[in-house]
Parts: C-alpha cells; sequence; structure tokens
C-alpha cells in the first residue's frame, strides 16, 4: 500500500507541475501572469526573466516536494498523500503571485501604457450566431454511462453481499452491505460529471469572447475556433472520465480487495483527458500573427483583478468575464447578486453530493 502511495504521490507532483510549468501559455496573448501588457511588451525582459525564474522555481519545488512527501508517506502511511499535492498547488499560486508582482511593479515604473492607444472591442456576431455547440458527440459519455449501467445490471444479481466501496493505495480499506448505493453510486458519479461538464461545454460556447482591439477580426475568428475545440476536448473529457470511472465500478463489481491492474484503467483515461484539454488551451493565440493591427491595445483593467485572479467590478454588470489564466471564465464577485447565486449554486451541489451516499445506501 505504501509503494501505490509513494508512486501515486510522484505522479501526482509531476502532473501538477506540469500544469504549473505551462502557466505562461495557459493565458491570453496579452496577459503575462494575470497582468495586462501591450503589445510591445509582451517579450519584454522583465516577462521573460520572470518566466524563466517561475519555471525554474516550479521544478525546483516539485523536486523538493516529491522527495519531502514521498518521505512523509514512508513514516506516516498513505493517510497524509493529499499533503503533497496541497504543497504544490500553493507553490504554484505563491510562484505565481510573486511573478505577477514583479510584472506589474516593472509596468508601473516603466509606465508601459504611456502614449498607448487603448481600446475595447466586442464581437456582436457571438449573440446573433454563436459557434455551434457539437451535440452529436454528447453521445460518446452519455454511451459510456449507459453502458455502465447495463453491466452493473447484469452483474448485480451475481455480487457478494458485502462490496469494496473506499480503496486507499490500491486495496480496499471500506466495505458495505450489497445495495444500489454501493453497487451502483459511481454511476451517479458519472452521471453527474457527464452533465456538469456537458453544461460547461454548452456555457463555452455562450460565454463573452475576449477579443483584441489590435486584432479584432482574426481574435474574434481565433475565438470561435477555441471555443469549438475547447468544446469538443471538455466532452472527450466526459467520455474518458466515464471510462476511467466504468473501470473503477468493476472493481467494486469484481468485489476484489485488490485493484491490481485496474487502478492504472482507472487514472490513465482520466490523464489522458486533461492532457487534451490543456493542449488545447496551451493553443490557443498560438498561430501565425494575422496582417490586421488596428493600432489600439487592450485597455488596462489590472486595478479590478485581485492577484490576477479574481475579478471585482461593482460597476460592470456582468455576471461572468474570460479567466487571466486557464481557459473559461471566472465570476465577478464585484457583483453581488452573481456572487451570492453562484455560492449559492455550489453549496447547494456540495451539500447534495454529501447527501447522495446516504439516501441511495
Amino acid at each position: 500500500m505504501t509503494t501505490t502511495g509513494v508512486v501515486a504521490h510522484l505522479v501526482l507532483v509531476a502532473l501538477l507541475g506540469y500544469l504549473a510549468w505551462l502557466t505562461p501559455v495557459l493565458s491570453a496573448r496579452s496577459v503575462r501572469f494575470g497582468v495586462r501588457v501591450p503589445d510591445d511588451r509582451i517579450d519584454d525582459p522583465v516577462v521573460r526573466r520572470e518566466t524563466t525564474r517561475f519555471r525554474t522555481r516550479v521544478l525546483a519545488a516539485g523536486g523538493i516536494i516529491a522527495l519531502a512527501g514521498t518521505g512523509l508517506i514512508l513514516v506516516a502511511g498513505i493517510a497524509v498523500l493529499a499533503a503533497g499535492e496541497l504543497a504544490m498547488l500553493a507553490a504554484w499560486y505563491l510562484l505565481y503571485l510573486r511573478a505577477n508582482r514583479v510584472i506589474t511593479a516593472a509596468k508601473r515604473d516603466q509606465d508601459w501604457y504611456a502614449g498607448v492607444r487603448q481600446g475595447v472591442a466586442v464581437d456582436t456576431s457571438l449573440r446573433n450566431d454563436p459557434p455551434r455547440f457539437p451535440w452529436a458527440w454528447l453521445l460518446l459519455p452519455v454511451l459510456v454511462v449507459a453502458a455502465t449501467v447495463v453491466v452493473g445490471v447484469l452483474r448485480y444479481p451475481g455480487l457478494p453481499a458485502t462490496l469494496p466501496v473506499h480503496y486507499a493505495g490500491g486495496t480496499a480499506d471500506r466495505f458495505a452491505p450489497k445495495s444500489v448505493g454501493s453497487a451502483f453510486g459511481i454511476v451517479f458519479v458519472q452521471a453527474v460529471l457527464t452533465v456538469v461538464l456537458g453544461v460547461s461545454g454548452v456555457l463555452v460556447f455562450r460565454g463573452p469572447a475576449d477579443v483584441d482591439p489590435a486584432r479584432p477580426a482574426a481574435s474574434a475568428r481565433a475565438h470561435r475556433k477555441f471555443v469549438s475545440r475547447l468544446g469538443t476536448a471538455l466532452i472527450g473529457l466526459a467520455t474518458l472520465i466515464d471510462l476511467g470511472l466504468f473501470a473503477a465500478a468493476w472493481t467494486i463489481w469484481d468485489a476484489s480487495p485488490d485493484t491490481g491492474l485496474l487502478l492504472p484503467l482507472t487514472i490513465g483515461p482520466v490523464a489522458i483527458g486533461v492532457a487534451l484539454l490543456v493542449a488545447v488551451v496551451a493553443g490557443r493565440d498560438r498561430g501565425p500573427e494575422p496582417d490586421e493591427h488596428t493600432g489600439l491595445v487592450h485597455r488596462d483593467d489590472d486595478g479590478n483583478w485581485i492577484g490576477g485572479v479574481l475579478y471585482r467590478n461593482a460597476e460592470d454588470p456582468s455576471w461572468f468575464v474570460a479567466r487571466r489564466f486557464g481557459a473559461g471564465w471566472t465570476v465577478n464577485v464585484g457583483n453581488r447578486v452573481a456572487l451570492v447565486t453562484c455560492l449559492g449554486l455550489t453549496a447547494a451541489i456540495v451539500l447534495l453530493g454529501l447527501l447522495l451516499p446516504v439516501i441511495l445506501h
């Protein structure tokens, strides 16, 4: 069990470290570590230096956390597995915040926006003629969930009276009497994740575009291509997660105390889905430079962002705005109605997740 825990720790730290290392390319071209910069400063020496420092320190932090976490697991057991991953996430954000502060200071001290014409561009066609969501692709995760249900129903009569319902380090450590809840709990998780990722894919197509005022036409076209790929990638992620959960459900139906080779079959599809999603996000705004240029740059709106992550603007009626890191949108915490609504929905989902096992048991 300890060996499996160490392997899982190293894999998770490596995955988080890789995602952290990709931070500079998981943002729009005019945003560097959460800081809006004009076109002529995208490759500024300060930006390049901080990118190199950030990536070097991410690798160093990942190595230290991997070694420290391994020692901790060997001493205290797999129960402390999450400590290493939390430490990696904390290191990721602290290094991100440091780069954000340094670039912000350089931008202020050197007055990067002096004499620059700022503007805002909007693609109104996204409301009248939005990109078409690939509804047919949703059949893939739905079919995987349906296949899981069919296999579960066929196996249910022959299942033993007690089923393993929780694994730690690849070995069952908690059991429950045979019931619909214990046998099909993972199927319900499949269904919820499919709905969540499917809805997320639909919202991607309806979300606001961060149109570059320097190249409005080209960036609008790029946005359409990006959301099409991102929506498809989210459906692909849902399908692969459902496949991994099918393998997890099989371990319960097999009633084996040891997952054996099924553990890679559970984690593998999820890792592939995340990798595909990261590839789509990293490929945003990486095409050839268009000839179009209006002479305008994005409006300097850093004052509306907290730490380059949270958006707060009470004067903006929008509920959501494009993230400055990664893909998708973030809530306008300055809009009280949006904030209360989103917090309420989040609380409802968490409460449902806590009550569902009790209801189904």
